[in-house]
């Protein structure tokens, strides 16, 4: 007889239990007033040779002037390409000097100029952030040069399907009145017709320190900061408030037709299912989260995902996702799949969404939500770079000072009843705008 057939038989082994999440760490930070008003956050990492910094200014495209759109998007494109000390070309070898980078994103609420660097030079990275936020020149050259590339980056958009989805979803929920149905960078006619005087107008009205905010991590030194902080933003004054916003539309008809774009060249179909979200400082923002985890915020394990991906094979990703505003932001699911499959894809999406509106959802799926987003936030404070972004979404949305302390026992208190009321909410396919970008349907004209 073989000995191998001798062999008892192995005990299956139990499957492992899942223990309870690990309570997050979440620093707390220094909170202060500088003389000329601008707030700071700021949080030690003492042995971090990298320190972080990010002013958040109320400069983001709702600001831009109605008959010139794309005016904040260019305003911070030029922030770094000159100022009243350095040429472009002089600013950023001082940058690469400093062993630092420098950038600046604008969105529809905020711009943000971020600069890292080492902890060995943070203060000539104070002074050189000051001289760019408060003393940008927009050299004549340059303005031309960075509104050659707006227009480059437009005309590419045009050129992508899932671009043209995207841009076609935010207004079919906001339409063009409203600044989240439109593109932070601006229209090619916009740009086109923009004035250096504009640009420069929009500088001094809406980036001052009366109205913003410095978030800084990392290791911050010995020194007083605060005094530090005083005498680099010393000549930067002057306050601002945030732009006034349009009424929001009623959103998406309801059972409105479904926009379909021709475009044959394309072997996919782009996705799109929209409609208004909620604001990032509803106290419904936490139970949203543990939902739309639980439909599409997860590629794999999330209901879309479980779908069209893993059961299906027809695509490679699909998610939802709320987008963070100041207003009611929108709400979209996104997705690419074969040309061949879209509106089975579209249907299958929608019968998700139906579900999640119809039925409660399991307590499995509860719990398995719940944990994934609060083991997801020790991670989201291990570098100065997160720590960062944590804090200025606090501040630039108006949420409690502890507002991550509390984030892990808000996500243990959601209910599924809570869950069913922001899917009948926000995820109710007759309250939904539908976008498809790809070629004509088999047997379509």
């Amino acid at each position: 007889m073989s000995r191998l057939a001798e062999r008892p038989p192995v005990a299956a082994i139990p499957r492992p239990r899942p223990g309870t999440p690990p309570i997050p760490s979440v620093p707390e930070p220094d909170r202060f007033t500088l003389e000329n008003g601008l707030r700071v956050v700021a949080v030690a990492r003492p042995g971090l040779p990298q320190v972080v910094g990010r002013i958040v200014v109320p400069a983001g495209s709702a600001a831009d002037p109605r008959d010139a759109p794309g005016t904040a998007h260019l305003v911070g494109s030029l922030l770094t390409e000159g100022t009243d000390e350095h040429s472009a070309i002089e600013l950023n070898e001082r940058i690469d000097l400093l062993g630092a980078s420098l950038g600046v994103r604008v969105g529809h609420d905020y711009s943000e100029i971020a600069l890292a660097l080492l902890a060995e030079t943070l203060d000539e990275g104070l002074d050189l952030l000051a001289r760019v936020v408060a003393t940008a020149t927009f050299p004549p050259r340059e303005v031309e040069r960075v509104r050659a590339e707006s227009l480059d980056a437009l005309e590419a958009r045009l050129d992508e399907p899932a671009n043209v989805a995207d841009d076609h979803a935010s207004e079919a929920i906001f339409g063009t009145e409203h600044p989240y149905g439109r593109l932070p960078i601006g229209t090619i006619d916009g740009v086109r017709r923009l004035r250096r005087d504009t640009l420069i107008d929009f500088h001094r009205s809406r980036y001052r320190p009366d109205g913003g905010v410095l978030i800084i991590a990392g290791d911050l030194g010995g020194g007083d900061l605060r005094s530090r902080l005083e005498t680099a933003f010393s000549s930067w004054d002057g306050s601002v408030e945030r732009p006034l916003y349009p009424d929001l539309p009623a959103g998406p008809e309801p059972s409105g037709p479904l926009l379909t774009i021709d475009w044959e060249d394309s072997a996919q179909g782009e996705i799109r299912v929209a409609g208004l979200g909620i604001p990032r400082n509803s106290p419904d923002w936490v139970p949203a989260t543990v939902a739309n985890y639980i439909l599409g915020g997860s590629t794999i394990t999330g209901r879309l995902g479980a779908n069209l991906r893993e059961d299906k094979g027809w695509t490679y990703g699909v998610r939802s996702v709320f987008v963070p505003g100041l207003h009611p932001g929108g709400w979209i699911v996104e997705t690419a799949v074969g040309a061949e499959v879209t509106m089975d894809a579209l249907e299958e999406i929608e019968r998700e969404l139906q579900r999640m509106v119809d039925e409660p959802v399991s307590a499995e799926e509860l719990t398995r939500a719940s944990e994934a987003l609060i083991l997801s936030l020790p991670h989201a404070f291990e570098t100065p770079g997160r720590i960062v972004s944590r804090l200025a979404t606090v501040e630039a949305f108006d949420l409690e000072h502890d507002y991550w302390h509390r984030f892990p026992e808000r996500i243990h208190r959601v209910t599924r009843e809570e869950i069913r009321s922001i899917a009948v909410t926000c995820f109710s396919p007759d309250r939904l705008a539908r976008v498809i970008v790809g070629p004509k349907p088999p047997g379509e004209g």
